[in-house]
């Protein structure tokens, strides 16, 4: 009987720990692409993002655009992106890396675990201002050409050097039309 009683508490601590952001009814969401605008390089331009498996950016292989919907963050003013459809794990849009030059991904579970030393993890410091998303802090986004093809999407504050290839892009938050699902097509 002892066993059935610590079995139940656990399960609701772990439940509680892992449970997903609520976001209300998944048909009332606004789900949103997020698309490259870089006018200045037409080979980029107006791309979708993709996830290949944890980083974001525009790889060769063809998928589909990654879709979100927002909620409100803990700090005043700001936005979270989390994925969708919506899983039995939450996956949140965030940001990771050494200081200075962080990696657009996707993080499941993001409030759990503490980065590597070293390292930052954000995801609750969104900002979409005039159709656009900037991370709250000071930068910009830049992508970085892949040997393999494709491009990966990061934010950088300008606080360290850069030495690699790069190009200076936005990124555009595009709403999904209820009927298509799609914005791409």
């Amino acid at each position: 009987m002892r066993f059935v009683a610590n079995l139940l508490s656990l399960a609701l601590v772990a439940s509680s720990t892992w449970a997903a952001p609520v976001a209300g009814r998944q048909d009332d969401l606004t789900l949103y692409q997020l698309q490259i605008s870089s006018p200045h390089y037409p080979q980029i331009d107006g791309q979708w993002i993709v996830s290949n498996g944890s980083t974001l950016g525009l790889f060769v292989e063809d998928q589909p655009p990654v879709q979100v919907f927002t909620l409100e963050s803990e700090k005043k003013g700001l936005v979270e992106l989390h994925t969708y459809p919506i899983g039995i794990v939450d996956h949140a849009l965030g940001l990771h890396g050494p200081p200075g030059l962080l990696t657009f991904v996707d993080l499941p579970n993001p409030r759990m675990g503490d980065p590597e030393d070293g390292m930052v993890k954000v995801w609750d410091t969104f900002r979409v201002s005039g159709g656009k998303l900037v991370n709250g802090g000071e930068g910009e986004w830049y992508t970085f050409p892949l040997q393999t093809g494709g491009w990966v999407v990061k934010w950088y504050d300008g606080s360290i050097a850069i030495i690699a290839n790069y190009m200076p892009v936005e990124i555009l938050m595009r709403e999904v039309d209820k009927g298509n699902d799609n914005l791409q097509n």
